[in-house]
């Protein structure tokens, strides 16, 4: 109960710091995406919409490494919406070394042409105004995003709205009475669940992954009832 309580109060803190950063003078998007009331805890699950992203990057510490690309789609009623697909490539060619290019498949030629890490981020936030954001293991995600935040924005993070498909699974394996798997990556922890393989590390494409392996944790997790929000947050932190 104390635990239930606890996740209770992360919402609405959550929602405390949203309203708290829209009185700084912020860029519209921004504005709008923080405004944005945070889902009430008994929200029907199907009554949502996530848009669920990826990241590649050329390290793991935003203070010495770069976004190079970006990948989203968006789940709504259940299903996902593939026309809602989008890759984005940002241009920081001249930060991407070979060893970046071996495990991302990207080379300078092909972000030459992207967009500004200003206007990825500010893409990426209109399209997930009233949105869940879901990601697996979110803290890659997150901690860009606040740095970006930093660095932009003058405020110390950008609150979003947060689902990890790896916290739910290890969740769910606790509940299971199983050891929790130490090999975390997407691949692996969609065997789980019988889903195809796909050609890793594009933004785009570990997205759409993302979205099926969440869409069958719901259906395993809540099986033939009506999943409530505050559930699905707090085994997902």
């Amino acid at each position: 109960m104390l635990r239930f309580l606890k996740q209770r109060d992360q919402l609405k803190d959550l929602a405390s710091i949203r309203t708290k950063y829209t009185k700084h003078p912020l860029p519209d998007v921004v504005y709008e995406n923080l405004a944005a009331l945070v889902p009430d805890r008994n929200t029907p699950l199907e009554q949502l919409s996530f848009l669920v992203v990826d990241f590649e990057t050329t390290g793991f510490e935003p203070e010495k490494s770069d976004i190079i690309s970006m990948g989203w789609v968006e789940i709504s009623h259940h299903q996902i919406d593939f026309a809602t697909s989008e890759h984005i490539y940002v241009d920081n060619s001249n930060n991407i070394n070979h060893q970046t290019a071996v495990i991302n498949h990207i080379v300078p030629q092909m972000v030459r042409d992207g967009v500004s890490l200003e206007s990825a981020v500010l893409q990426l936030l209109e399209r997930s105004r009233n949105k869940i954001l879901v990601a697996h293991g979110k803290i890659i995600e997150k901690r860009f995003l606040d740095f970006y935040a930093q660095t932009h924005l003058n405020i110390p993070e950008l609150p979003l709205v947060w689902i990890d498909t790896l916290r739910i699974e290890q969740w769910r394996s606790l509940e299971k009475g199983k050891q929790w798997n130490k090999d975390n990556r997407l691949t692996s922890v969609r065997t789980e669940y019988n889903l195809p393989q796909y050609a890793a590390h594009n933004a785009l494409i570990d997205a759409i992954a993302t979205a099926e392996l969440l869409l069958a944790q719901l259906a395993h997790t809540y099986k033939h009832k009506s999943g409530k929000f505050g559930h699905l947050f707090k085994i997902s932190q």
